[in-house]
C-alpha cells in the first residue's frame, strides 16, 4: 500500500498515557521513512508532535467527554482530511478508518469493576458498538490476547481481521542495567531504607480500574512482620484521593503510603521498588508491568492483565486469578518477607520483553500497514 501521506487521529494526545506514547513513537519512525505525516487531536501536545517529525493539527470540540463531543470530533477529522491521505490509523475516536488501535474495552471494564453491564447512554461504549459491530476498519490492532479475545467474542468479529501487537518500551530508558546506579538515590528521594521493602503501583491514572482500593485493604491485612518493613508509592492521576488516603489510614499506614502525580522520568520510580503490584480488575495490557518487568522489578499482578502474557518460569506461579483482597494479602505476606523470592523473579523480567521494543512494535504495525490494499 501507498504510505506517502498518513493521518493518525487521537482526541487526547498529552501527558505520558501509552497511547500518546504510541502516537509519538509510530509518528517518528514514519517521518524517518520519509511519510508525510499529520497527527490529529482535541488535545495535543504540538511541540512533542513536532518534534516527533509530524505535522500536528488540532481539532475543536466540546470539552466534555459525552456522545456530542465524540461525534463531534470523528465528523471534524472527515471534513479536514476528506481522503486526502493514503492511510489513517485511529485510536478509538473516529467513525471509520484503515487501522484501529483500540487501547480500552470500556464494557469488559465496566463489568469487572461494578458487576454489571455498561449503561447503554455511555459516549464511549456507543461509539465502541458502531466502530466494532459495524466494522469501520480494515484491521484492528489488539494490544493482547485478553483484548483479542474480548472484542472478537463480544462484537462478533473475524480473526483474520484482529492483529495482536504488543505495546512497545523505551529499551534504553528501562533497562535492569541501569538499577545498581538509580536505586541508592531513588530510594533516598523517598526516605527509603534498604533494610525497608518498597511496593509500588504505577499508572497513568483511574485508581478504579487498576486496583488501587484492593491493594490498600489488602495491606490492612498483613500480618505484623510483613507490615513492619514496607513503605508504599501510588503514583497516578486521580480526581479524588480522599477515599484512597483514608484507606490507608485505616491499613494503619497513612504515614507510609505516599500519593504522587504521574512522573515523566518513570524509570527511576521503578528502580526504587522492591516489588511492583498492579492489581487491575481489567487492564488490556497494562505498560507498567512491562516497564516494570524491564527494570527487573519483580512483578504481582492477576490474569485480568493483558501484560501478564509476558510473565514466565516461576513468575507464572503468582499470577493471581482475581486481584480479591485476601488472595492479594496472600500474595503480598509471601513475598515482603521472602527476598530470595524476589531476587529469583527478578531477573526473569527483561527476558520476558526484550522482544517488545518499539523498534519492534513499529515493524509489526508497519506490516499491517503494508498488507492493506490500496483505496480505489
Amino acid at each position: 500500500m501507498k504510505l506517502d501521506r498518513i493521518a493518525i487521529a487521537c482526541r487526547r494526545i498529552s501527558g505520558w498515557s501509552g497511547t500518546t506514547t504510541t502516537v509519538l513513537e509510530h509518528s517518528r519512525r514514519l517521518s524517518a521513512r520519509g511519510a508525510d505525516v499529520h497527527v490529529f487531536g482535541r488535545e495535543i501536545d504540538a511541540r512533542r508532535i513536532r518534534d516527533a517529525g509530524a505535522q500536528p493539527h488540532r481539532l475543536w470540540t466540546w470539552p466534555w467527554s459525552n456522545a456530542r463531543s465524540r461525534a463531534a470530533f470523528a465528523q471534524g477529522f472527515a471534513r479536514a482530511t476528506g481522503g486526502r491521505f493514503d492511510l489513517v490509523h485511529g485510536h478509538g475516536d473516529l467513525f471509520a478508518q484503515d487501522v484501529l488501535s483500540l487501547h480500552n474495552c470500556v464494557h469488559a471494564t465496566h463489568e469487572a469493576i461494578y458487576g454489571r453491564p455498561l449503561p447503554a447512554d455511555s459516549a464511549v461504549g456507543r461509539l465502541h458498538e458502531r466502530q466494532l459491530r459495524e466494522r469501520r476498519f480494515r484491521i484492528l490492532i489488539a494490544n493482547s490476547h485478553l483484548m483479542q479475545a474480548e472484542v472478537a467474542g463480544r462484537f462478533g468479529l473475524p480473526e483474520g481481521m484482529i492483529r495482536v501487537i504488543y505495546p512497545g518500551y523505551d529499551a534504553q530508558r528501562f533497562r535492569a542495567l541501569d538499577r545498581a546506579r538509580l536505586r541508592g538515590a531513588a530510594r533516598a528521594g523517598f526516605g527509603v531504607g534498604e533494610d525497608q521493602v518498597l511496593l509500588g503501583v504505577i499508572t497513568s491514572g483511574d485508581f478504579a480500574k487498576r486496583g488501587v482500593q484492593p491493594f490498600l485493604e489488602s495491606l490492612g491485612r498483613l500480618s505484623q512482620a510483613a507490615r513492619a518493613p514496607i513503605q508504599v508509592v501510588i503514583a497516578g492521576k486521580e480526581s479524588r484521593m480522599g477515599p484512597y488516603r483514608r484507606l490507608a489510614a485505616e491499613a494503619g499506614l497513612g504515614d507510609r503510603v505516599r500519593f504522587m502525580p504521574p512522573v515523566a522520568d518513570v524509570e527511576r520510580l521503578f528502580h526504587a521498588l522492591d516489588l511492583y503490584v498492579h492489581p487491575a480488575v481489567y487492564e488490556e495490557f497494562g505498560q507498567s508491568v512491562q516497564e516494570a518487568l524491564a527494570c527487573g522489578v519483580p512483578v504481582l499482578t492477576g490474569k485480568s492483565v493483558g501484560a501478564a502474557e509476558l510473565l514466565t518460569g516461576e513468575s507464572l506461579a503468582w499470577l493471581m486469578e482475581r486481584p480479591e483482597v485476601e488472595i492479594l494479602a496472600a500474595h503480598l505476606e509471601r513475598l515482603i518477607l521472602d527476598r530470595a523470592l524476589r531476587e529469583r523473579l527478578a531477573p526473569l523480567g527483561p527476558p520476558a520483553v526484550e522482544g517488545n521494543t518499539w523498534d519492534a512494535n513499529f515493524a509489526a504495525t508497519l506490516a499491517c500497514y503494508e498488507e492493506l490494499p490500496a483505496r480505489r
